[in-house]
């Protein structure tokens, strides 16, 4: 494969270069254990495993699932050499065990880790037999030797997965576009849509929208303690504009969704004032589609002369239409008012992304 092609890959796919560090780290923590000797030597895998819970493309994130990972294991343990103090027949001191683990895995100090309080109680009950504290040792002291080495590796070679948020909101805004167009059709073919069509379009958006949220999220994290940072801020800034344009315009078109979908609407009455705001309407949620499907996500790029072009029609179609609706309002005594509201939200989107 070339090296572009790899390079490319990786950016789209970052998950594969945090799986061959995870690999290379496990592989060392493995070595490394089997050189100590010793009582560890028993438990070598435990070392990978450490490596395995703390690798991330966060470095902050590897660290903070580090610690909540550990401090889980050596609770667990802790209670399980208290529940071994009592004279408890072996099935009631595992379900003591468990059940108190259960409890104290709740802490918001273990966050997303709580669930190894009871696993480290019910292995050091098992497993530890007459040594528990050299178990739990083992366990606890390997796991945190393997996330010390998957951080360390974090550190040396640090991840800012941008590109899968880029690719999540281009995603994003062709859905975006695609309603449009079909809220733009409905409108001129006279297909009103059924509650339950519209209510499908609108939640339509919501994993997208989420799936954007989150990979935003997490390339924001990856910038925290991360020396690569520096050299894509201007990017990783463009993503997070992107993503408040993306949420701006997610709102606007299940606005507009909400509106047109209203059977009651005038919007929808048989008349010629209806029939040629109907066409305005179709009009103007076509050219926002057409300048979402043109306009490129980087917000401070140079743009091309089509989506120039995109944008001064989504524009012009937008200022048509709200001056038809402000007209039409005032004629109908109100009654146009929701076209007015339409106007407005296709405006937002417009300057969202414009």
């Amino acid at each position: 494969m070339p090296l572009s092609s790899l390079r490319t890959a990786v950016w789209r796919h970052p998950h594969l270069l945090l799986a061959a560090k995870t690999g290379v780290a496990a592989g060392v923590a493995w070595t490394v254990v089997q050189s100590l000797g010793g009582f560890v030597a028993d438990y070598p895998y435990y070392a990978p495993l450490g490596v395995v819970v703390a690798t991330s493309t966060s470095i902050v994130g590897s660290m903070r699932t580090a610690l909540q990972a550990v401090s889980a294991i050596f609770t667990g343990a802790m209670l399980a050499v208290l529940v071994e103090v009592l004279p408890l027949p072996g099935a009631v001191a595992i379900a003591l065990g468990i059940s108190v683990g259960a409890v104290v895995a709740t802490a918001p100090l273990y966050g997303a880790m709580g669930n190894w309080v009871p696993f480290a109680t019910l292995f050091v009950l098992i497993i530890g037999g007459d040594h528990p504290w050299r178990y739990a040792a083992a366990y606890g002291g390997l796991t945190a030797l393997g996330a010390g080495l998957g951080i360390a590796l974090n550190v040396a070679l640090p991840q800012l997965p941008l590109t899968p948020a880029e690719l999540a909101q281009h995603r994003l805004r062709g859905q975006l576009a695609d309603q449009l167009e079909r809220l733009a059709d409905g409108l001129q073919c006279g297909d009103v849509l059924s509650p339950a069509d519209w209510e499908s379009l609108r939640l339509a958006l919501i994993p997208e929208e989420r799936r954007v949220e989150e990979l935003v999220q997490a390339a924001t994290e990856s910038r925290r303690a991360n020396w690569r940072a520096p050299r894509w801020a201007e990017a990783a800034d463009r993503r997070e504009q992107q993503a408040r344009a993306l949420q701006r315009l997610t709102g606007c078109v299940d606005h507009i969704i909400a509106l047109v979908g209203d059977a009651d609407s005038p919007v929808h009455a048989d008349d010629e004032i209806a029939a040629a705001m109907r066409a305005q309407l179709a009009t103007a949620m076509r050219a926002v589609a057409h300048m979402l499907r043109m306009v490129r996500g980087d917000l401070n790029a140079p743009r091309d002369p089509a989506a120039v072009s995109a944008v001064v029609e989504a524009d012009l179609a937008v200022i048509e239409l709200a001056g038809q609706a402000g007209r039409v309002a005032t004629i109908g005594g109100g009654r146009y008012l929701p076209a007015a509201a339409i106007a407005v939200a296709l405006r937002q989107a417009v300057e969202a992304w414009s």
